[in-house]
Parts: structure tokens; sequence; C-alpha cells
């Protein structure tokens, strides 16, 4: 920090005024910081902007407003208000894509996006439910390589979830398809524990990466335990500094 001598600063009346209190003494003058919105420091209000956030993501996929009403113990003049307003400029728009999925994240509401998907895209209310039950870290959409993952579902009689090989085949189709048209196509969300990766969803697309022979992938993450989080993070970094240098 450097000093200034304050008879070359202050204007000499109020100078005067100064030498009355600190004359010949050192003063350090803080800089006036900005007053904070209200609930900014508690993060009530970034908790309120992901809330709203959610709901209209809902009503965009023809949730009704009593319905989120009662699920968000809100009124129904509330809900309209959130969902009709056009002055919220926090407003993100939902697309079931890897550069959707990164624009929330951006904004501190990935976890908004993965409901959203799950429930709308998916139809998977019982994933997105259980995930509910406790607290999750979420990273993401980070790019890894495919080949650290092994599918969780498929015809195969040793996988954990049996899917009829007809099925599987025509959904994984389904993905190569739009993966040749060069569609945007979500990120993959697979759950980090004990040093363990399992996919929970969308193996066929995992599948149909495979097959198109590419080698890296947006992919979420969610992990329960903290020190699991650390350890991912730790390792992912490494794997970043290893690949860019």
């Amino acid at each position: 920090m450097n000093y200034e001598n304050a008879g070359d600063v202050l204007p000499e009346q109020l100078l005067k005024e100064v030498k009355k209190y600190a004359a010949g003494k050192l003063l350090y003058i803080p800089r006036e910081q900005e007053k904070k919105a209200w609930g900014e420091v508690s993060g009530y209000r970034h908790h309120l902007v992901r809330r709203n956030q959610l709901i209209l993501n809902k009503f965009f996929h023809d949730t009704e407003i009593r319905e989120l009403a009662n699920e968000f113990c809100l009124s129904e003049e509330t809900i309209k208000r959130i969902v009709y307003s056009k002055k919220d400029t926090n407003k993100l728009d939902y697309h079931p894509t890897s550069k959707s999925a990164a624009a929330y994240s951006e904004a501190g509401m990935l976890e908004e996006w993965i409901h959203t998907y799950l429930l709308f895209d998916r139809r998977n209310k019982a994933f997105s439910d259980g995930l509910r039950l406790f607290y999750r870290y979420y990273l993401g959409p980070i790019k890894m390589p495919l080949s650290i993952f092994q599918r969780s579902s498929g015809p195969e009689e040793h996988l954990k979830w049996r899917v009829h090989p007809t099925v599987f085949e025509n959904r994984v189709a389904s993905w190569m398809d739009k993966i040749r048209s060069g569609e945007d196509t979500p990120p993959i969300i697979i759950n980090y524990d004990k040093g363990i990766f399992e996919i929970n969803n969308d193996n066929p697309l995992f599948e149909a990466l495979k097959r198109s022979e590419i080698m890296e992938y947006p992919i979420i993450i969610w992990i329960t335990e903290r020190e699991d989080h650390d350890t991912f993070v730790t390792d992912y970094a490494m794997y970043v500094e290893n690949n860019l240098s």
C-alpha cells in the first residue's frame, strides 16, 4: 500500500479538522463497501433464485399452478407472480443438452437442471426424488475419458439393471442418429463413491458414444460424502494438468 501526504489529498479545511484528532499519526482510511442486497450475505436470495428457476422449468413442462403451489408450499398467487414476471433477469432457458447444463452450472443452478432433465426428459421421478433425500455435491459438466466408465444397465446378465436387448438396441440406435447429425446431447449423470464410478442414467447414450468412437464426453458427477468430493476434485485436477501439459 502506498502512503500519501494528507496535505496533497485533503481540502485545507478538512485537513485542519483531521489534525485536531490525529496530527502526526498514520491513518488508514478503508474503502467504502458496496451495500449488499437483502439476502446476499446469508445466501437466501440465491436459494430463492434457484427455487424460482425450478418452478419455472416445471411450469413450462405443463405442471399446473395448483400443483406447484402445493409442492413448494406457496400460494397460487405467488406462483403466478413467479412464472409470469417479466422483471426477473435471472431466468434461464432449459434444454436437455450439455450446453444448457453448463449455463445452469455457471449460474450455480446445476442441481435444478438435473432435476428438470430427470423429471421431464428421462421421466425418472424415482431417481430425482432419491437425489433429494440427502445433500449431494454436483460437479460438471466436465469432460472425462469414457474408457474409465462401465455401463450399469443393458441386456448382459452380469449388469446391475437388465434391459431387454431389443429395447436397449433401439435406444442406442436413436442416440447414434443424434450423434451423427451433430445434435447437442445431454451430459451423462454418474455417481462417484469410494473411488468407484456408476452410470446412473443414459446407459444407451454411453454405449452409442463408445460405438461412435468418441473418446471424451461431458459428464455430471454427483457425490454424497465430503471426503469423496475432495478426492475426486484432486484426482480430476491432476488429470486435467497431465492432459494439458
